[in-house]
């Protein structure tokens, strides 16, 4: 019986494959289950990033999330030639 589930095709280059073939024999599975199994869990982690954006207010940086390279949300650049002709 013809299953009604979408589907798709994948091409892949011989040495993914390959590796897919070793991959999949090695948790006893055929290489589109092994290929489900992981287009699933990236679609988890997806929705997981996703919420986790929709939580966080855009307006409010989330401090732990600031790297060496970006300043503090309250830190702004002085210009020379500004902070002089107002003084």
């Amino acid at each position: 019986m013809a299953t009604k589930r979408p589907r798709t095709t994948i091409s892949f280059d011989f040495d993914e494959y390959k590796e897919l073939k070793i991959w999949a024999d090695s948790e006893f599975r055929s290489i589109p289950q092994l290929v489900l199994v992981l287009v699933k869990k990236a679609l988890i982690e997806r929705n997981k990033r996703s919420s986790a954006q929709v939580s966080t207010p855009p307006s409010e940086p989330d401090s732990s999330k600031l790297t060496e390279t970006q300043p503090p949300p309250t830190t702004k650049a002085k210009r020379g030639k500004e902070s002089n002709e107002a003084g």
